[in-house]
């Protein structure tokens, strides 16, 4: 193994600007093999600008790169993977329909007189695969059938077999909780043993304390300090990536009104695999419900079926006393939004403007004479700017060029021009910095406290606790229990989402 005092790969004084946005100021990083070296930072702080840089996606303003001490630039992918450098997205990019096999070779394929050499493809891919804890996987298998888990794993082995000796992960937890939690860590550890540089940046603060070896905070485009992560605890990083300190306190709650706003009766969501128990559910105005309950327990499920995005097996749904037939449109226009957990596919047109995005799901808003008004879209990405606090350069900016958190503030601000009566948030804060979700989580409560019935999903725990009066349980594709009160406890969720044992008080 290299080692690791000397660094495989450096970056000195990065500048990057775009129109109206420094990027990247005079940014400097190192990447010694064998250590896991925490990015961190707020969205729009310059992690994605700096690791697009690195991987050969864009071409720095000024500064440089050093590859083993020696200077090198990279003008596109093509030359940075050649060199080692590696990038697993949160974004995954396996192609479903391929194999994993043709998923792990793809762009490095072994030949032989012209044709594909499948048995030497073969042995790669199972050691690849045996790396990253999947050694018992058919490399014949569709990527289509495997989980997101096991997809990310497909994509790291992906990089092992390019030789990386970089690998930047890029969110690589956002999708996965429990045993894939701690399968990827091991696979993260495993990778510096084997002396990888691996360059890891999450969102998770305790994420980054436990694994890291170093730790880079950035805010605004600048390095604020970087150092062995033994210097770091989590307020330290917090307080260096938003320079204050955060009130990391939920804030308070409004008391719920009399009036039922969402009334769920007998709903049994359409599945192919199994039927859960039918649902009641009633949400009253000002309340916000949380959905708890491990990955596939049907938390998602749930929520689109009442945005009616997924049939209804049995059972109605009535918002303000007036029944909603099934179907999106139908749900829409009676006062349901669904805020998606992928906002990037579900949520946004990313190549439009920042202006247009804000406005698709309320376009009669911006119309004139039947067209639509540029000027309007305009003024109303300007209101929900000031509202939200959306950090963008000007309505034309493109919505692709955003950070995540945001782009959640835009998919938002699309729906809340709607004026809904229930607002169904899944995932609302997943790839959100702790700035931004702050910022969520008092936007959360003042729609509340305006009349807003709000029901919320999320796969962190202390999240659901913080923000809901009362939080129901997810297992097995259906509700199994309802916690209020003292009840709503971290253990007591776990219980009733494992079924391991009876609520405690």
């Amino acid at each position: 193994m290299a080692s690791s005092t000397t660094a495989v790969l450096q970056a000195r004084g990065l500048t990057k600007s775009f129109p109206g946005v420094r990027a990247l100021d005079r940014a400097d990083l190192s990447c010694r093999p064998g250590r896991v070296h925490a990015l961190v930072g707020e969205n729009g702080a310059g992690k994605s600008t700096l690791v697009r840089i690195l991987t050969g996606n864009q071409v720095p303003d000024e500064g440089e790169l050093l590859l083993d001490g020696e200077p090198v630039r990279f003008t596109d992918p093509r030359q940075a993977m050649a060199a080692g450098i590696s990038a697993v997205y949160q974004e995954l990019t396996v192609l479903p329909a391929m194999s994993v096999a043709d998923n792990v070779m793809l762009g490095q394929e072994r030949t032989a007189r012209g044709l594909l050499d499948r048995p030497a493809q073969d042995r790669e891919v199972r050691a690849a695969l045996a790396r990253v804890g999947l050694g018992d996987l058919d490399p014949r298998t569709r990527a289509e059938d495997l989980s997101l888990a096991n997809q990310q794993m497909v994509e790291i082995a992906r990089a092992l077999v390019r030789k990386s000796r970089v690998i930047v992960l890029d969110e690589p937890s956002a999708v996965l909780s429990g045993d894939k939690l701690e399968a990827l860590f091991g696979v993260v550890r495993g990778l510096a043993a084997d002396g990888v540089a691996v360059v890891y940046i999450s969102h998770l603060l305790e994420e980054v304390t436990d694994l890291a070896d170093d730790v880079t905070v950035l805010r605004d485009g600048r390095v604020v300090s970087t150092g062995p992560a033994s210097d770091y605890d989590v307020p330290r990083i917090i307080r260096e990536m938003v320079g204050r300190d955060v009130d990391a306190v939920f804030p308070p709650l409004p008391e719920p009104g009399a009036e039922t706003v969402l009334r769920v009766r007998g709903l049994v969501p359409v599945s192919s695999s199994r039927t859960p128990a039918p649902l009641d559910l009633d949400v009253r105005a000002g309340e916000v419900v949380g959905v708890a309950g491990m990955v596939g327990s049907g938390r998602s499920r749930l929520l689109r079926t009442i945005a009616g995005e997924h049939r209804r097996a049995a059972g109605t749904v009535e918002v303000a006393g007036r029944p909603v037939p099934t179907g999106t449109r139908r749900a829409i226009a009676a006062g349901v939004a669904l805020v998606p957990e992928e906002r990037k596919t579900d949520g946004l047109v990313l190549p439009l403007p920042v202006r247009a995005n804000t406005t698709l799901a309320a376009l009669g808003q911006v119309l004139r004479g039947g067209f639509l008004s540029a000027r309007r879209e305009r003024a109303v990405f300007e209101e929900e700017q000031a509202r939200l606090g959306i950090r963008a350069s000007g309505p034309e900016q493109g919505t692709w060029q955003l950070s995540g958190g945001n782009q959640q503030k835009i998919v938002l601000a699309k729906w809340l021009r709607r004026g809904p009566r229930v607002l169904l948030l899944d995932e609302p804060t997943r790839g959100v910095d702790v700035g931004a979700k702050a910022e969520i989580y008092r936007l959360i409560a003042g729609l509340a406290a305006e009349g807003m019935a709000v029901v919320v999903v999320s796969s962190d725990l202390p999240e659901v606790l913080g923000l809901s009066h009362r939080v129901l349980v997810c297992r097995a594709g259906g509700v199994v229990g309802e916690l209020a009160g003292e009840d709503v406890t971290e253990e007591n969720v776990m219980h009733l989402a494992l079924d391991t044992a009876g609520v405690t008080r």
